[in-house]
């Protein structure tokens, strides 16, 4: 009998560790499908988060890539400027002797043109020169600071007006000049080809003197040659950094205005007025102006 019991015990303890063996298998090889499940899972949303990316990517690609028929994409064009037209137009020498052109309306250009694919070579010029340089097909068309007059719309096409300057009388430290009546009689400098001249020669018994650039307008200025100068009041604001013994004033605003001049029928000139308008729309191009000027020169 007491050989049967032990029998009997070892019988029951063998079945149940075969039944807690079973328990312990089943349940790691149940742990087991459920991690090859959750990694099928991951796997399938990186798939999907992988391909949602790339949709995104192309939707982006086509929405900002130019089309193939832009008259932009892939060209070079040349752009006519006047480079000592501070802060507008001017070139920076490097310490290598290479030049960069910089100026509120250097990157307005660079920013349009770049949005449509193409690149631009500036070509630096006298302001009095641009036009013609455009109706030789020198350059493909002009930068801002060309107000489109009646006379130069019958050469000329012109885009949206973009910017409305302050002129500025400036003059040496000691004197004043608080406006355009204050200069009677005086002699006043201009840069030659510009609105300036129209606005100097409205001083009544002024002498008036055309200058070639702005910064020759100063030293004239600054070299007694002239009493006064009438420059862009943007303009004025940096010189006046530049040049100790000065002081300006800045006349009320006008019906002057900047636009980009190109020649008639330019296959360029569509689709470089719809991309300014979306910048002007889009505050772009406020953004562009608060980072020359101040925020008074933004357009209403």
């Amino acid at each position: 009998m007491r050989k049967l019991a032990l029998f009997l015990c070892a019988a029951m303890t063998a079945a149940m560790l075969a039944a807690c063996g079973g328990s312990a298998q089943e349940t790691t090889a149940a742990t087991a499908a459920q991690t090859e499940a959750a990694a099928e899972t991951t796997a399938e949303a990186a798939e999907e988060t992988k391909a949602e990316e790339t949709e995104t990517e192309a939707a982006a690609a086509e929405t900002e890539a130019p089309a193939a028929d832009n008259p932009f994409n892939g060209k070079t064009v040349k752009v006519g400027c006047s480079a000592t037209f501070v802060p507008f137009e001017s070139i920076e020498m490097a310490a290598d002797g290479s030049k960069a052109y910089k100026g509120m309306n250097i990157d307005i250009i660079n920013a349009i043109v770049e949005k449509n694919g193409g690149t631009v070579e500036f070509v630096d010029m006298p302001f009095k020169s641009l036009m013609a340089a455009i109706q030789a097909s020198q350059i493909d068309f002009c930068s801002g600071g060309m107000a489109p007059t009646e006379e130069r719309e019958k050469t000329l096409d012109f885009s949206e007006i973009f910017f409305y300057p302050r002129n500025a009388i400036v003059y040496r430290t000691g004197d004043s000049y608080p406006d355009l009546d204050s200069l009677k009689g005086k002699t006043i400098a201009y840069v030659f080809g510009t609105n300036y001249q129209q606005v100097a020669e409205s001083v009544e018994g002024a002498e008036t003197v055309g200058i070639q650039g702005s910064p020759a307008c100063i030293e004239e200025v600054k070299s007694k040659r002239a009493d006064a100068c009438i420059v862009d009041g943007a303009g004025a604001t940096e010189f006046l950094k530049q040049n100790d013994g000065l002081e300006m004033s800045l006349l009320d605003k006008t019906d002057d205005c900047f636009a980009i001049g190109f020649p008639k029928e330019s296959p360029y000139y569509e689709t470089f007025n719809n991309t300014l308008k979306e910048m002007m729309e889009n505050g772009e191009l406020d953004a562009i102006i608060a980072e020359h000027l101040s925020e008074q020169f933004i357009l209403d």
